[in-house]
């Protein structure tokens, strides 16, 4: 589960009429198979992909494809039919380095104002491509587009090649509006935020003003770890190049100066940023759908953990997210058995590792975009930490801040479903596939103060307004640690989430196409 969030807007949505929950039972020949689902069969996909030998299966290191390697001979002795080539869909990403010539100059004619080289005035960041932002610079407000709430700092501006100078943090008119909730104030601040606006607005580059610059080794460490390297999708930073840099109060006044005083300036933004491509896999079986097989139900959960961090320490993701990986991998072995039987869903159900989760969400934000098979996606069920049972000793932690205290003991039987409000047509389908499991299913996240139902792969589905859930049996002391090990999986609970989402899965690949309600 991603230790951090990107608040993004939803791109289209649909109805939100409610229907009935699903309640007719499965047929024999899959309820059957779910059934035949063992600990044993859970526990032994957990010992591997959890096992030191795989060193945390963080992106960039052998121990995340010897992952990948892992899950498609499981596929493949499960006969279950591939999705993609050999099951691999290929997601090219890149970590990027600051090379040494960054660099930043604005003129007036032909004299320049400001020259400027990294250091306390002047930093390119992660965001930024590879290319050169050079063109005439327009200052844009905060720059933030958000027309449906009636604010665009883009209005009347024609940005398209320019470089767009914007003030940090974000404006005062949607941080004070009743419209907007506390997670999408903070995202209209970030700067990811602003990048998807200028980009949008075909501007060349994009200078933020900061207070404070930042420490180059820290945004840009010279030898960062698995656990601490960032990644990005290579498709995107090369279809829409963006240089993207910030700049200090002090450098932008001689400027700001100019623009106010109506003097047209240039901008020349050199990133030097080295964006050299890799290639990770996601995972992909299916089985095939009956009378609706041109839709698709795709079940998945990321396959990738934290890897190895600078003191050399190994973070094993037992709970984070072997154990919904075994779980999906488990289901594709049932539905297949099924489908033997004849026992065909009237949806084709795709079976997804997912990989870059822990550096974004990566692999399924690809696959939205890119599904395989190239099909309409009626609905996503994604498992994240589903091993586990919820316990926060201390809510001053920060993993765990705005979460109410809870014991392990307390959450036996607890899982929760995330996205109920945004898929409420899936949530009373988890409640009918629940009649027979008696798991506690908690709808209680959707609007905690950390956002956990964007912090997971459930959320680029739901950004592109398709249906999507997500079951997780919460947060624990070795959340994101070392700890994080097989011996501390139930196994006897996980089983029951795993026939759950199961049956969930199956209801949702029979009946109506489940509705999307946007907020």
């Amino acid at each position: 589960m991603l230790s951090r969030y990107v608040t993004v807007l939803l791109v289209w949505v649909v109805g939100a009429v409610v229907a009935p929950a699903p309640s007719s039972p499965l047929p024999a020949a899959i309820d059957q198979a779910i059934q035949q689902v063992t600990a044993a069969e859970l526990r032994e996909h957990i010992s591997v992909l959890a096992s030191d030998r795989l060193a945390g299966r963080g992106v960039g290191h052998e121990g995340n494809k010897e992952a990948e390697t892992y899950i498609a001979g499981v596929l493949r002795d499960a006969r279950v039919l591939q999705a993609a080539p050999d099951y691999l869909q290929r997601v090219d990403v890149y970590s990027p380095r600051l090379g040494p010539a960054a660099s930043l100059t604005i003129s007036d004619g032909d004299r320049p104002i400001v020259e400027l080289k990294v250091g306390p005035e002047f930093l390119p960041q992660p965001e930024s491509s590879d290319r050169v932002g050079n063109g005439p610079l327009l200052f844009v407000q905060h720059g933030v587009s958000a027309a449906s709430l009636g604010h665009d700092d883009y209005a009347n501006i024609d940005a398209k090649g320019a470089v767009v100078l914007a003030l940090d943090g974000a404006p005062d008119a949607l941080l004070r509006s009743t419209q907007v909730s506390t997670e999408d104030k903070a995202g209209f601040a970030a700067i990811d935020r602003k990048v998807d606006d200028a980009r949008a607005h075909g501007a060349a580059g994009l200078i933020v003003i900061r207070s404070y610059v930042g420490d180059a080794e820290g945004v840009w460490p010279s030898r960062p770890s698995v656990r601490s390297a960032s990644y990005r999708l290579y498709g995107p930073m090369r279809e829409k190049p963006l240089a993207v840099a910030v700049m200090s109060e002090h450098a932008a006044k001689p400027v700001r100066a100019a623009l106010e005083q109506r003097t047209a300036l240039i901008a020349r933004l050199n990133p030097d940023v080295i964006a050299q491509p890799i290639a990770m896999d996601n995972l992909l079986g299916m089985v095939e759908g009956g009378s609706k097989a041109a839709e698709i139900v795709v079940v998945g959960a990321h396959l990738d953990h934290d890897g190895i961090d600078e003191a050399g320490r190994i973070y094993n993701g037992a709970d984070d997210n072997a154990s919904g990986t075994a779980a999906v991998l488990a289901m594709a072995s049932a539905f297949t058995r099924a489908s033997t039987r004849g026992a065909r869903p009237a949806r084709a159900v795709v079976f997804a590792l997912w990989n870059g989760e822990e550096k974004g969400s990566l692999g399924a934000e690809y696959f939205v975009a890119h599904p395989q098979p190239a099909r309409r996606i009626v609905a996503n069920i994604n498992l994240d930490m589903v091993g586990r049972d919820e316990d926060i000793p201390d809510p001053g932690d920060p993993r765990y801040r705005g979460f109410a205290k809870t014991q392990a003991s307390d959450n036996t039987n607890v899982v929760h479903l995330l996205g109920y409000t945004y898929a409420p047509d899936l949530a009373r389908a988890a409640d009918a596939a629940n009649e027979t499991i008696h798991l506690t299913v908690k709808q209680d996240y959707d609007r905690d103060s950390q956002n956990l139902v964007r912090r997971s792969d459930n959320w680029p589905f739901l950004q592109h307004g398709i249906p999507a859930v997500f079951l997780t049996t919460g947060l624990h002391p070795d959340y994101h640690t070392p700890n994080d090990d097989t011996a501390r999986i139930d196994f006897a609970k996980l089983e029951r989430i795993t026939e759950l989402a199961a049956r969930l899965v199956w209801l949702a690949a029979e009946g109506d196409a489940p509705r999307f309600r946007a907020q």
